[in-house]
């Protein structure tokens, strides 16, 4: 029996990248975690990192592995563990629902952290982030990019993306991001957005489309500019920044249905996203 029940239970061993740095300075570091059989795994590839140079460990030993690809948006690495892989993996959430405001459990190599996510962040000094990502508070020092965030499921719900700077706060990509770039990196080894050849602009809060691109399945469907975007699929548009995180979850092929606003008039569009053309 322990003589020191109260101790967190340590989670190990973990899954780490270890990435070189780009000006050969130094190692850059972060927790990896397993997806589908446990073989392929996901870490971040920090600033100034070198994605085509990592070094695979399992605690403290050298793991043999294969780079499966890098998306240099949301810089999540993939790579492939070769061999037999020990551990149970994890399952991860589906969606986004429900992780805005929840209690979290950051799994470390110390052992089990609580933490809570506070809100969406779609903005960072100014700039528009290309997908939204959480903002999740600890008691104490934010855990290494990478940790993955549980759910009071089980679930994996985000994974960490980097410190902001300020307090004991992250940033978070959730699961379904995680998902989406998984589903083209595995395939081609790089995201393929969808595209609907309409363009907002960015300057302006609200989500009104400035241009319809001749040739697009905008244009296709018949939406005109001065529409404003409601909806696309299930996320809800009420600014630049939700559209922009709701293209970022568009898939070249997969139907989805717009909602907008003309004048008074709401109209529904179903609208089958391509990949962007060369220009």
């Amino acid at each position: 029996m322990s003589n020191s029940p109260a101790e967190p239970v340590a989670v190990s061993p973990l899954w780490q990248v270890n990435f070189t740095a780009s000006n050969g300075v130094g190692v850059i570091k972060s927790i990896a975690v397993p997806l589908d059989n446990g073989s392929l795994l996901v870490s971040v590839v920090g600033p100034g990192a070198d994605p085509a140079t990592p070094k695979l460990l399992l605690g403290k030993r050298a793991m043999p592995f294969e780079v499966i690809g890098h998306d240099p948006v949301s810089r999540l690495g993939f790579i492939r563990a070769e061999g037999t892989v020990p551990g149970k993996v994890p399952e991860w959430r589906k969606d986004a629902s429900g992780s805005a405001s929840a209690s979290l459990t950051a799994i470390t190599p110390d052992g089990s952290v609580k933490c809570r996510s506070t809100g969406w962040v779609k903005q960072v000094g100014g700039k528009i982030l290309p997908l939204a990502l959480l903002r999740v508070t600890f008691a104490d020092q934010v855990p290494p990019p990478g940790t993955p965030l549980m759910d009071e499921s089980g679930r994996v719900a985000a994974v960490i993306f980097q410190d902001t700077g300020i307090g004991n706060t992250c940033y978070a990509i959730p699961a379904e991001a995680v998902r989406r770039v998984q589903r083209d990196i595995s395939k081609s080894g790089r995201l393929i957005r969808g595209w609907l050849g309409l363009s907002l602009r960015a300057e302006t809060q609200s989500p009104q489309v400035v241009r319809i691109l001749p040739n697009s399945p905008a244009s296709a469907a018949g939406i005109q500019p001065g529409d404003v975007l409601a909806a696309i699929g299930t996320r809800k548009i009420s600014d630049y920044a939700d559209a922009a995180n709701a293209f970022f979850y568009l898939i070249p092929g997969q139907p989805v249905r717009v909602k907008l606003l003309r004048g008074v008039d709401e109209f529904e569009f179903t609208l089958t996203p391509t990949e962007p053309g060369p220009n």
